[in-house]
């Protein structure tokens, strides 16, 4: 949505400014950029904010456009899960509706208690890098008899390099672990780096300091408890505490840098080895230690001053950190240059831009631009002769969010950057009504939700609704999804409890905002790729359900006017056919959506018979591996009386009736076996079939890397391939001939080979050839070449650790393979 310049420079002039837009050279590459790479946000709603092994995670995820518009260029987007060993647990490919998904991971038994990460990304994403996508991390619990409640006192004294330590164990029953003897280490990845011999009081109290010796502390170290005589039982705690030496000041101009003789304002941001941020205040001195300003933070470490730097002076800040003085320097200062301040508090309702230019600076035909997600919403142009432009803008014509403004030179370069947050507190009012007052056990409840603008106006949209116990699950989050679109898909790097910045409208929450604007926004765009002549996307945007690639022949040149049969096996068996063009590519378009599919391709000539050519097929690239995770407070530690009691709950439940599970499913699991399985399958399939052979779940487990093809070598007596004699009636003479190559058993034709109840003839053919109406006990198999090719492209491309189950039957001729897959 292109906004009127007319309208948007609704400002007063007050000093020389042109409200005539240019299109200038950068503009131009500025908008060509965003044309060719525009840019993706994503969100995924969670239905709890912490769980316990045997629960389904439930998520509904949100992807939009730069401009929070609904997103129509991706289909598909990547959830993945992670252990706190950085290791990928699961992965899910969540199919979208105009930017609407839904999906769930299984929290099996299997899994062990700790922390763990969702990261979510669309394969476009990956053109910006891995800041811009959704990562949230979260707790998992395993409660049981073994399980300890604590809580735990850190305390770091530096001088002595030792922590202190305070630490009460009690069971789910709120008992004290008293006169145990246990082991206390403190490690890091797993590796023990020193431990110690203590037992717990009577009343479960520890109490000892621990000698660190040269180790630095950080969020990644952890202290392990463990029972002596039973090693089962142990609890892992985070060291929470900082190296109290350790402490990052940044100090970053407004706009870019200090120039000489210019009054500015500087930012600034202190944070732990974490990254979190650490209160702090001092003084600004010059060279001559002269004081020139103070300096307090306000919120997590950040905060800002006022400075007038001049020639031939240095500054640098004083502070206190453990009681010793500390100095950290600023950046330089420049001769000549330009600078951008903006003021958006002395107005509610205004920006006030104020853009000053030392002497040799003085020029006319500046550009400023602001920018809105992909959209450039102001362009105007700059005089700066007089060496100051100031303009008031009204905010009412700003979206609510990151607005980037740029200060452009006159030979279009970028010169002056800032970031400022917009927000005019808009609200969705919801309302909700309840069918009735009062239910009984297993009742449906009723719930209308109307929602409405903060005009009152109705408003329509998209909503994800959990229900749950307040008793037992504790909401308080530190992201929602309006601080993640608004905040955190703009910035790089973690944000301390991003939803705080959007709990109210107090003047200090504002000034906090702009704090964190000033410091994490510090740096816009990377204008050396903006500016480039040349530049492509990697990734593509996923539209559609597609298989692309191409063909080459021997001579690894293009291969046209191939015929490709796609072929997908599974819990739904379905084939298609495309042409490889004058360049050799393929496109197999709007494929179905199907739960863990495997596909295979086959390719002929136009004679129909099978072609020479090498098959590329364009495959997602995932992500590289994650490298970052939060630290995330174990459920157990100083945990509240809320999240508490949901663990306690869950302890009570027999753990394959706390969720509705994928391992088993949502109604007990029915085997059917021995000669229920096998009248199902004379009456669907085989009218002549017989029990011959089974290969179960555990052999088909111990075999996991094996194609299936093998493995039916190794486990089935005389399995091969051959070549069967067919019989043929010409002119009334009757005689044999060969037919086409297929498997055997012995010396008898494997006459069907079903993949969950589907005859893979209906795949070669889409013709199922109905064997029970042909009472000669006859088949097709022998008669189709195509079916010998689909069945080897099935053997070949299942693996054993794709298959449950295995049974082979014997008819009066003919075997018949009955295979169960895991999809």
């Amino acid at each position: 949505m292109k906004r009127s310049l007319i309208k948007l420079l609704t400002l007063f002039l007050l000093l020389n400014v042109s409200v005539k837009a240019q299109e200038t050279s950068f503009n131009r590459k500025i908008e060509a950029y965003n044309k060719l790479f525009p840019t993706e946000k994503i969100y995924l709603s969670f239905d709890k904010p912490y769980y316990n092994v045997g629960d389904t995670l439930w998520f509904k995820s949100y992807l939009l456009n730069g401009d929070l518009t609904a997103n129509k260029r991706t289909d598909k987007i990547y959830v993945e899960l992670f252990n706190d060993s950085l290791t990928l647990i699961e992965n899910r490919v969540i199919a979208l509706n105009n930017g609407l998904g839904y999906g769930d991971f299984a929290l099996t038994k299997n899994l062990r208690e700790g922390n763990y990460t969702i990261r979510a990304y669309s394969n476009w994403q990956q053109n910006f890098g891995s800041d811009y996508f959704f990562q949230k991390s979260f707790s998992i619990g395993n409660v049981g008899e073994k399980t300890w409640l604590i809580d735990s006192y850190q305390k770091l004294n530096a001088e002595k390099k030792t922590i202190t330590l305070k630490i009460k164990i009690t069971n789910l029953k709120d008992e004290a672990v008293g006169l145990k003897d246990l082991e206390i280490s403190l490690s890091n990845n797993g590796k023990k780096l020193m431990k110690a011999d203590l037992q717990s009081s009577i009343n479960g109290i520890i109490e000892t300091e621990i000698p660190l010796g040269d180790y630095k502390i950080t969020g990644d170290y952890n202290l392990v408890i463990v029972d002596k005589k039973d090693k089962s039982k142990q609890s892992v705690i985070p060291i929470i505490l900082q190296d109290a030496d350790q402490l990052d000041l940044q100090f970053m101009p407004e706009g870019g840098y200090m120039v000489n003789d210019i009054f500015g304002r500087v930012a600034f941001k202190a944070i732990t080895a974490d990254g979190m941020g650490r209160e702090v205040s001092g003084k600004i001195i010059n060279n001559k230690t002269e004081v020139v300003t103070e300096f307090s933070s306000t919120h997590k470490g950040m905060g800002s001053f006022y400075l007038m730097p001049k020639i031939g002076e240095t500054y640098s800040a004083t502070f206190s950190l453990n009681g010793k003085e500390q100095r950290q320097q600023l950046p330089l200062t420049r001769q000549q240059g330009t600078t951008l301040r903006i003021d958006q508090f002395s107005k509610p309702d205004s920006l006030y831009v104020y853009i000053k230019a030392s002497e040799t600076k003085r020029l006319e035909n500046y550009q400023l631009l602001a920018m809105a997600g992909n959209e450039t919403i102001l362009s105007a142009t700059i005089n700066l002769t007089k060496g100051l432009s100031t303009l008031k803008l009204t905010k009412l014509d700003f979206p609510d969010g990151i607005i980037h403004f740029i200060l452009i030179s006159p030979d279009q370069q970028p010169l002056n950057e800032r970031q400022v947050f917009i927000n005019r507190d808009l609200k969705i009012n919801i309302q909700t009504q309840l069918n009735k007052n009062n239910y009984l056990p297993r009742d449906s409840v009723g719930i209308e939700i109307k929602t409405t603008n903060e005009n009152g106006l109705p408003l329509s949209g998209t909503f994800s609704v959990s229900i749950t116990d307040d008793g037992q699950v504790n909401r308080n989050n530190e992201t929602n999804i309006l601080s993640h679109f608004l905040l955190q898909s703009d910035l790089r790097g973690n944000i301390e409890d991003a939803a705080w910045y959007f709990s109210n409208q107090d003047p200090s929450t504002l000034l906090a905002l702009d704090h964190l604007l000033l410091t994490q926004a510090w740096i816009g765009y990377k204008w050396d790729e903006v500016l480039k002549k040349e530049l492509y996307p990697k990734f593509k945007a996923e539209k559609g359900n597609n298989i692309e690639g191409s063909l080459t022949n021997l001579l690894k040149k293009p291969a046209p006017n191939i015929n490709l049969t796609l072929m997908a096996m599974g819990k739904n068996i379905f084939v298609t056919d495309t042409t490889s063009n004058a360049e050799g590519v393929f496109r197999f378009t709007d494929l179905p959506y199907l739960d863990s599919a495997a596909y295979a391709i086959k390719i002929k000539n136009a004679k129909g018979k099978t072609a020479s050519a090498n098959i590329i097929v364009d495959e997602f690239e995932p992500a590289k591996d994650i490298s970052y995770i939060s630290k995330v407070k174990p459920w157990y530690m100083n945990t509240d009386t809320t999240t508490l009691r949901y663990y306690k709950e869950k302890a009570k439940m027999p753990i394959d009736k706390q969720r509705l599970t994928l391992e088993g499913t949502m109604l007990k699991e029915v085997e059917i076996k021995g000669q229920i399985k096998l009248k199902r399958f004379i009456e669907k399939t085989a009218w002549d079939a017989r029990f011959f052979k089974n290969i179960n779940e555990d052999e088909l487990k111990k075999n996991s890397g094996k194609k299936l093809r093998d493995l039916l070598y190794e486990k089935i007596d005389g399995f091969t391939i051959g070549t069967p004699r067919i019989t043929v009636i010409e002119r009334g003479i009757r005689y044999t001939k060969p037919g086409y190559r297929n498997y055997f058993i012995g010396n008898s034709l494997i006459s069907h080979i079903m993949i969950d109840n589907i005859n893979t003839h209906l795949a070669a053919s889409g013709i199922d050839d109905q064997y029970n109406s042909n009472t000669d006990g006859k088949s097709k198999t022998a008669e189709d070449p195509d079916i010998f090719s689909t069945n080897e492209l099935i053997l070949n491309t299942l693996n054993a650790e794709d298959v449950k189950d295995i049974t082979v039957y014997k008819g009066q001729a003919n075997y018949f393979l009955d295979i169960t897959t895991r999809s």
